[in-house]
């Protein structure tokens, strides 16, 4: 990063706090954390950032942003498999094996559970996932299949392990073969 360059900065700190919210959670991180992980001065997180909150939600931005180009490889895979069982199953399971997935993840949902300018964010995963499985299953199996895994991610960050492939296929296959 170039040392007068303002946006490379501002970018690598939105970074290093998106890591440190998967690592510790949103409410840990603080001004401190932030420049020290980014390797940038102090004054540097509060010269780009009104606040610790202004700086939590860009982090949680970048944070959606990934979970939205997991969506995107799940569009291609279903489209490329014609929207088969065994594609989504696939998807969710390399999804749910990814730690950084599973954190950011139950970060965005728990932060729109308790921050009404967040919730548009924290919902936007699903909002895609419904878009994406609509014309695979319908609008209604849709929805069931968002929610069922919003329960998977749950519980892979509480077990720390995702269920097997085998299982997952149980849970989505019935909703899969409907449409």
């Amino acid at each position: 990063m170039a040392k007068r360059d303002p946006a490379a900065r501002r970018a690598a700190i939105v970074k290093a706090a998106a890591d440190l919210v998967v690592e510790v959670g949103p409410d840990r991180i603080t001004h401190r954390m932030v420049a020290g992980r980014a390797q940038v001065p102090l004054g540097s997180t509060t010269q780009h950032f009104s606040s610790i909150d202004d700086l939590r939600t860009q982090a949680l931005a970048l944070l959606a942003k990934e979970i939205d180009d997991d969506l995107d490889d799940v569009r291609a895979s279903l489209a490329e498999a014609s929207g088969t069982a065994d594609a989504l199953v696939e998807q969710m399971h390399d999804y749910l094996t990814n730690s950084r997935n599973i954190a950011a993840d139950v970060c965005l949902m728990s932060a729109g559970a308790f921050d009404d300018d967040l919730r548009d964010l924290s919902l936007r995963w699903q909002n895609t996932l419904i878009e994406v499985l609509t014309d695979y299953v319908g609008s209604d199996n849709a929805l069931a299949l968002a929610i069922l895994t919003d329960g998977v991610v749950v519980h892979a960050a509480l077990h720390k392990t995702a269920v097997s492939k085998d299982f997952l296929y149980t849970l989505v296959a019935p909703f899969m073969a409907q449409k």
